[in-house]
């Protein structure tokens, strides 16, 4: 089992180009961490798009949603009284960050962790 694991990692880690591309994906949701799931996107889908939606009224709602998509939306898009920002990226799970400067990754960084978390779920004692 510990090596199906690694040998999985080792595939998602250096996944080709080639390959469909691979974004964050989340519908409305408040902050950037209620948006860590992952999809596979379409042969035709080119960007991971993160898109935010705040209103100008009064405490300043704002929504977080991030999906793929065929073409980078536009931005900056004002609609009554909402805003609508979008930032698009053509780079696996590139589109982790917010628009509003919330949560930013080194990829390294967070790479490094995701491996180090699973080598150590794998070899820690009593395992």
């Amino acid at each position: 089992m510990k090596v199906f694991v690694l040998v999985l990692l080792a595939v998602l880690l250096f996944v080709e180009q080639a390959h469909t591309l691979v974004c964050f994906t989340c519908t409305k949701k408040k902050g950037t961490l209620g948006c860590l799931k992952i999809s596979f996107c379409s042969v035709d889908d080119q960007y991971c798009v993160s898109q935010t939606v705040s209103s100008v009224l009064g405490h300043q709602a704002k929504t977080i949603s991030k999906y793929c998509s065929p073409i980078c939306p536009t931005s900056g898009i004002t609609t009554g009284v909402t805003v609508v920002t979008s930032r698009c990226c053509k780079v696996h799970l590139c589109n982790i960050f917010s628009n509003s400067g919330g949560l930013q990754v080194n990829f390294l960084v967070l790479g490094l962790s995701v491996l180090f978390s699973l080598l150590y779920t794998l070899v820690r004692p009593g395992a």
